[in-house]
């Protein structure tokens, strides 16, 4: 009974992302995605520090687990990511389109453009496409 009232005031669970990101690992990941769910937790977070190495398939998986998620009532964050993830994030400007936080406390963390922040674009995209870059 009081792991029942635990699992209730669940805020956000936390994933450890494995080095890679890619089509045979996403099977597992997915599965410990699902373990989160059934906690109804308010908010997932993907921690991505470990990450090295993520193709199309690893950024297509992150987005329609945050779609997925979204129709849950669940938030998904990623949080620290890798300096090479967050490279990836600002190429392919994915950085927009999910909520990035750094949980470090060293005053040195920054986003994949040089920003301290927590982003969440909005879902139509809020700019179209001019953003003075």
């Amino acid at each position: 009974m009081g792991f029942v009232m635990q699992i209730e005031a669940m805020q956000s669970v936390p994933i450890m992302a494995a080095q890679q990101i890619v089509q045979h690992t996403l099977p597992a990941l997915e599965r410990r995605l699902d373990e989160a769910i059934i906690l109804k937790p308010q908010a997932i977070g993907l921690v991505m520090a470990a990450v090295q190495i993520i193709d199309s398939a690893g950024l297509t998986w992150l987005l329609s687990m945050q779609e997925r998620l979204e129709t849950l009532g669940i938030r998904m964050r990623l949080v620290d990511p890798s300096p090479i993830m967050s490279d990836v994030l600002l190429a392919t400007r994915l950085d927009a389109r999910f909520t990035v936080e750094f949980a470090g406390g060293d005053g040195g963390a920054h986003g994949a453009n040089g920003h301290s922040r927590t982003s969440q674009a909005p879902k139509g995209h809020e700019a179209g496409g001019g953003d003075g870059r």
